[in-house]
């Protein structure tokens, strides 16, 4: 050894810094393995599968486009976490006009490293998994029990309503559980300011859970004046008190900064409110007083939809067997959440009180806690709680299991959100539109595309026409100049009709449709050229298969909408409300009429208004095989929910193979907002009325 290094000596120094490393990983034999060995599990198979909904176009703009914008926007140097949504009272488009979320800075520098929408996804199985581990330590501890701690931990793991929220995007909230979790672990410890930073880092996750977090430092007041140690837990429980209240300050604050107003919008109230409010947006304070004034509307209010709300919370109390109401720390921490979900929204805010899309991390880790506190009581007055036998935690491990699987069913699946059908040759297609839009150009896409472009500077999306027909209104016309819609990407959801809609008045006249394929629809503002394809050069025709249609007398069947039997006047088919601009189109129906003597079977058309405004129409006659029914009309200015119908004329079996439309032009390929007016088929004979119908 040289004299340098017998001075130094760092052998004893390196040996002690590896024991200590070694010191934190569990032994051979530690059940905290098969924990990490599970989390692993949960976050490799969570990761992949938010990013296979991402892939196709399964993610949103409303949340994961949000953040993605949000931070791609900030790095920039373009502005300070903007969401690229429009809201009234955000004319700065900041995030934090909206929510208050200091913790979600820390996902900042991840993304600056590796700048990518599966950065984000990636960061919240990593965060998700995490709190799986940070829970079984806080059981361990809580309970004093490998087993009874290991089956907490499977409940929490295995909850559907965990599940659904880990499905879902990207949000600040995933740091909630972890944090949570670490925070009662320092307060078992007596670790007060571990605990008051760790609890006030909850709260700055997003305002809306200091509600919450108000209501469980409530409950450990009440629990430790019950355990008799409120005289010795004081200072620590004062300051828990006072850092809510800091908090709530600093986050209205903050937010008054980035926003011209606050409150919830008008139309999220509880339908039994909402006649008595008249303006576009209303406070809790004022909504309190509503009541206050007419106590009859806090019961209905809170018994609106009622069977509703008792079958989702019973679904979400189930994977806990309920314990968590009899500990006073979650129950308190239930009671702000519930009374604002229950009380105070409607069903245009049912995702609150069906504890669906991220709401459930708002109250699974407090719930949980709550949890442990019921089963370590319990544990002190039944031996087979506290040290559960072998056969024993079997049936605990087979009830979390069963419970889950209950609970998911119950609530239609916990809300996990679901990767759509592979459609390759349809993502080729949408891939390659968003490729031919200049990357630096002002760009609107619809909800579901969204993430998809947010990482662009100069990208918004539409989730509301409401919302954003408000901002036109208070803040001027939005002007971008590409639109990208596309009707055939996710048809059950509304977002391609979103934007065809907000944008009805203009969309033909100000903005020109430049490209069309495969349902994929790109507008130029000023554009007054020739439609061209997007993988091809010519725009190709639009399909709508039976299974977007409605159906009245008609039944899917086989790919196709069926109809064996019926009187005259009955809707067979309708459908799908599509936005057609200005222009000449033909509309190809594929109809099977067979098997009746009356002729004509059944009537199709094309309308518009409800079924008020006939574009075309046409009878068909019973005849073997398959027929071929043209429908050629003129639009002469944007039409919303265009819809094709069957209507039964007479007997016989009708079988629907859906409809092609393709525009029509003696120059194949020209602007349809500029074709020539052709010949339509104006008959104005009476059109039965649908009843019971929503168009």
């Amino acid at each position: 050894m040289s004299k340098l290094s017998e001075a130094v000596d760092t052998s004893d120094s390196s040996a002690s810094a590896t024991d200590r490393m070694l010191d934190v990983l569990p032994d051979r034999g530690d059940p905290t393995w098969y924990v990490l060995g599970l989390a692993l599990a949960l976050f490799v198979g969570f990761a992949i599968y938010t990013s296979l909904l991402h892939a196709r176009f399964g993610s949103t703009g409303a949340d994961l486009g949000a953040y993605t914008h949000m931070f791609a926007t900030t790095l920039d140097g373009e502005g300070w976490l903007l969401h690229g949504k429009y809201r009234v009272s955000q004319p700065t488009g900041s995030y934090w006009g909206a929510h208050f979320s200091l913790t979600l800075l820390l996902f900042l520098p991840l993304f600056a490293l590796v700048p990518s929408v599966y950065t984000l996804l990636v960061a919240k199985s990593f965060v998700l998994a995490t709190s799986v581990v940070v829970l079984w330590l806080l059981a361990r501890d809580v309970l004093d029990s490998d087993r009874l701690a290991g089956a907490v931990t499977l409940s929490y793991a295995f909850n559907p309503f965990l599940w659904s929220a880990w499905s879902f995007d990207f949000q600040e909230q995933i740091l909630i559980p972890p944090l949570l979790f670490a925070a009662y672990y320092a307060y078992r410890k007596e670790r007060h300011l571990a605990f008051l930073g760790l609890l006030a880092a909850v709260m700055l996750t997003n305002e809306f859970v200091i509600y919450v977090a108000a209501g469980f430092v409530g409950g450990l007041i009440v629990a430790a004046a019950r355990a008799g140690r409120l005289r010795e837990r004081a200072p620590v429980l004062v300051g828990a008190v006072v850092l809510v209240g800091v908090v709530r300050v600093v986050s209205t604050t903050i937010m008054s900064y980035y926003s011209v107003g606050g409150g919830l919008p008008s139309y999220v109230a509880a339908e039994p409110l909402q006649p008595f409010i008249d303006t576009a947006r209303v406070s809790l304070t004022d909504l309190i007083g509503l009541m206050l004034a007419n106590p009859e509307l806090l019961v209905e209010s809170a018994t609106f939809a009622v069977d509703q709300k008792l079958v989702f919370f019973a679904a979400f109390m189930l994977p806990v067997l309920f314990l968590a109401l009899v500990d006073e720390r979650s129950l308190l921490a239930l009671v702000p959440f519930l009374g604002f979900a229950w009380v105070f929204t409607g069903e245009a805010k049912a995702v609150y009180y069906q504890f669906g899309a991220h709401y459930p991390l708002y109250l699974l880790p407090f719930v949980y806690v709550g949890t442990m506190g019921a089963l370590d009581r319990l544990s002190g007055r039944f031996e087979s709680v506290s040290r559960p036998s072998r056969s024993v935690f079997a049936g605990l491990v087979a009830v979390v299991l069963v419970t889950s699987l209950v609970a998911g069913v119950a609530s239609g699946g916990g809300h996990l959100a679901r990767p759509p059908d592979a459609q390759p040759d349809h993502r080729e297609t949408l891939d390659a539109a968003i490729e031919s839009i200049p990357a630096n150009a002002t760009l609107i896409a619809q909800n579901d595309i969204y993430p998809h472009v947010a990482a662009r500077e100069n990208a918004s999306f539409i989730v509301s026409q409401r919302t954003f027909g408000a901002y036109e209104r208070e803040h001027g016309p939005v002007s971008p100049e590409y639109i990208l819609v596309d009707s055939q990407l996710n048809p059950d959801a509304p977002w391609a009709r979103t934007v065809q809609r907000s944008y009805a008045d203009r969309l033909g006249d100000e903005y020109g449709l430049s490209r069309y394929e495969d349902g994929v629809q790109i507008f130029k503002e000023g554009y007054d050229g020739p439609v061209r394809g997007i993988t091809q050069a010519e725009p190709g025709a639009r399909r709508y298969a039976p299974a977007q249609f409605a159906t009245d007398t008609g039944r899917l069947a086989d790919g196709r909408v069926v109809s064996a039997n019926g009187s005259a006047g009955d809707y067979v088919w309708f459908g799908p409300y599509d936005v057609l601009t200005p222009g000449t189109y033909t509309a190809t129906f594929r109809v099977n009429a067979t098997d009746g003597d009356d002729d004509p079977v059944v009537r199709v058309d094309a309308t518009a208004e409800g079924g008020s405004a006939i574009l075309a129409r046409e009878t068909v006659a019973p005849e073997r095989g398959w027929q071929d029914v043209t429908l050629r009309f003129t639009v002469e200015e944007t039409l919303v929910d265009v819809e094709f119908r069957g209507i039964r004329e007479g007997k016989g079996r009708v079988a629907f193979g859906g409809v092609r439309m393709g525009y029509e032009s003696s120059e194949n390929g020209a602007n349809v907002s500029r074709l020539a007016p052709g010949p339509v088929d104006t008959a104005t004979a009476a059109i039965p009325t649908r009843t019971g119908v929503n168009g």
